[in-house]
């Protein structure tokens, strides 16, 4: 399966989108004004997640790629570790994602890590040919090694909680790497306040205003060819495809029907900007933000002394270093 692997700076870019609603933006204009996508929670939380700032995550990943190599010998295989710096933002970090320029550019942004400008490979994994000639059951060992054992398949709907102890060598490299990085999102006192977080920012979806909204978006992708109820539907679609895609990819080179891609990147672009087109039309990211800028403030009303109290732990941990 073609995949970057997991580093647990993906971890802190997860736990980071609790703080941003997690949504995309429509208008085209959007993001010019970096104050119009941050709301009354985000602008609260900067003394924690400034914290992030001044990491240096390829150095980051550079260790943890050489303590997952070290701990792979030390289980009996080869590792050659992964060259970050190799691997760029294939994206202009200046457009937006879910503007018209950014849909026009790199749809919803599934495929552009893949390929770069001029249609090479960018990520070649370096163990590619070393696990390819080993033996299903050796593989297999392999695999586990540096994932972790699963003991059962998930269920598409079921919650993960990603354990570091249980997920093999890059388990172990990720909490020796990134475990202080991420550690305001792993305190278990604040645990239950990041639930509340996720849980204000689902209402953002649910709300009158959207729902209403939902509809003329859709009619007016429609008119464009495209069978959706719901904004999220259409960049949901293309990523269950890309996975389905990936999932059939073959076993021993990881690699996809090449068809089957071109043919999904294509269909990619062309609803990533249709959906962003009739988003700027029904002026649907200025409504969302509305809504969720006040339900962020609402939340902060409610729940200022286990912010205070978060902000406190973390902000001051920082400011002793």
């Amino acid at each position: 399966m073609r995949s970057v692997p997991f580093t647990a700076a993906a971890a802190a870019g997860c736990a980071l989108l609790l703080l941003s609603g997690c949504g995309s933006s429509g208008d085209s204009d959007a993001g010019k004004d970096s104050k119009a996508s941050e709301g009354p929670l985000q602008e609260y939380m900067k003394p924690v997640t400034s914290a992030y700032d001044d990491i240096d995550y390829e150095k980051l990943q550079v260790e943890q790629e050489n303590i997952v190599a070290s701990c792979m010998q030390e289980a009996g295989f080869e590792y050659t570790p992964q060259e970050y710096s190799s691997v760029s933002n294939p994206w202009d970090e200046d457009i937006e994602w879910g503007t018209e320029e950014f849909a026009q550019k790199y749809g919803y942004g599934y495929s552009s890590g893949s390929e770069s400008e001029d249609g090479e490979e960018e990520w070649v994994d370096p163990n590619a040919d070393y696990v390819a000639a080993m033996s299903e059951s050796e593989r297999a060992a392999y695999e586990a090694a540096l994932w972790g054992q699963q003991d059962e398949p998930l269920e598409d709907d079921a919650e993960y909680e990603w354990d570091w102890t249980k997920a093999g060598c890059y388990g172990k490299a990720s909490n020796e790497t990134y475990g202080e990085a991420n550690s305001a999102y792993e305190d278990p006192a604040f645990t239950d306040l990041q639930d509340e977080i996720t849980r204000m920012y689902e209402k953002v979806q649910s709300d009158p205003k959207l729902t209403a909204l939902d509809a003329k978006w859709s009619e007016c992708m429609n008119e464009a060819g495209f069978d959706f109820a719901k904004v999220n539907d259409a960049a949901e679609s293309i990523s269950e495809a890309y996975n389905a895609l990936w999932e059939a990819a073959d076993p021993t080179t990881g690699s996809v029907d090449t068809t089957a891609e071109a043919e999904l990147r294509e269909k990619e672009m062309s609803t990533a900007l249709a959906d962003a087109k009739c988003q700027t039309k029904v002026e649907y990211q200025k409504t969302a933000r509305e809504v969720q800028f006040a339900l962020e403030q609402e939340f902060v009303d409610t729940h200022k002394a286990e912010l205070d109290a978060w902000i406190e732990q973390y902000a001051t941990d920082k400011a002793a270093k």
